[in-house]
């Protein structure tokens, strides 16, 4: 399968305090922690957004946007799709990706639903969907979520089907506090 991992790191980690991407959770990184659990999936991984922390991230191509200029930036440095995951969702599991990934066929996007919200941060969006993603930019306020709601070719996982993994809402998880680690995972 010809699909890349994108980690979304340029976030400011205002709320949480310090850089979420190179936080340490029991001695790993939590994006290690994700690239340790999901990486081998992949043909290739990389880190995007700017981040000082890290010395191989790419740059968004469009600063200041947030995850759409991610998106963008990943699609435009990949040959193929990517699955796209934010740097602060370290308890991802192997098996709901894997799942994820069977069900790509040829959608342009294959996004999880969990508790009625799009996990757009925890999703697959095919090259295809690069126009889309350049022309919801051009909106007054560009978002993931509005784009997957007005894709065409989409496939929607629905909660239940998630249900089958346990402990999948984890998966879906990220922190934006200190004490949001704290959480049985």
């Amino acid at each position: 399968m010809n699909v890349d991992l994108a980690i979304l790191v340029g976030g400011k980690s205002k709320r949480f305090g310090s850089d979420k991407c190179t936080y340490e959770i029991n001695g790993k990184r939590s994006v290690d922690w994700i690239n340790e659990s999901i990486g081998s999936l992949f043909e290739k991984v990389f880190f995007v957004g700017r981040n000082d922390n890290l010395d191989d991230s790419i740059p968004d191509l469009k600063p200041g946007l947030g995850p759409i200029s991610g998106l963008e930036t990943a699609i435009s440095n990949s040959k193929n799709g990517v699955f796209l995951i934010s740097c602060d969702m370290p308890f991802v599991k192997r098996e709901i990706v894997d799942f994820i990934l069977r069900k790509i066929s040829d959608y342009s996007i294959v996004c999880p639903i969990v508790d009625e919200i799009y996990q757009v941060t925890h999703a697959f969006y095919s090259e295809k969907i690069l126009p889309d993603v350049k022309s919801e930019m051009l909106r007054d306020k560009p978002s993931l979520k509005h784009l997957v709601s007005t894709c065409q070719n989409l496939l929607l996982i629905e909660e239940r089907e998630l249900k089958a993994f346990k402990g999948y809402k984890s998966s879906f998880t990220n922190f934006n506090f200190p004490h949001d680690l704290n959480r049985d995972f």
